[in-house]
């Protein structure tokens, strides 16, 4: 819970789990990746626009919303990590963190996705893309 510190003279948090700076980076940077191939594939199968059908503007595409996607969770994903790792200093069963995780992509994803009229189709992406990305470096904690 907390501990003092007899240099401080204050009482400072313990972290049970925490990350470097890296692997919070490298989480994010797989999350990103894959909200864009599941936010790719949702739209290319459930369109039925022809353009769609030319591999050169689905390519064009994949890599607009690589660009953009990274560029989110790039910015936004560590502080939030941050915070949600904060509220769960103390526990230490992964399976939550990552439950947790998926529920704040997912909320995130909503509020960003509605910008752009397309929340209900970006959320569970980005709830699928912030759970994997905190699974992939769960090797990586220390506790």
């Amino acid at each position: 819970m907390a501990q003092w510190d007899p240099e401080t003279g204050k009482v400072r948090p313990v972290w049970t789990i925490r990350f470097s700076a890296w692997w919070i980076f490298v989480g994010c940077a797989i999350a990103a990746v894959v909200t864009t191939i599941v936010l790719l594939l949702t739209l290319v199968t459930g369109s039925a626009d022809d353009q769609l059908n030319d591999s050169g503007s689905v390519f064009q595409g994949a890599i607009f919303l690589l660009g953009i996607v990274f560029a989110v969770f790039v910015l936004v994903g560590p502080a939030l990590a941050w915070g949600l790792g904060f509220m769960l200093r103390n526990n230490e069963n992964q399976g939550m963190h990552v439950l947790a995780f998926a529920l704040l992509g997912a909320v995130v994803g909503f509020l960003i996705g509605n910008f752009v009229g397309l929340g209900t189709v970006v959320a569970p992406a980005a709830g699928i893309g912030a759970a994997v990305g905190r699974w992939a470096i769960s090797s990586q904690a220390k506790i």
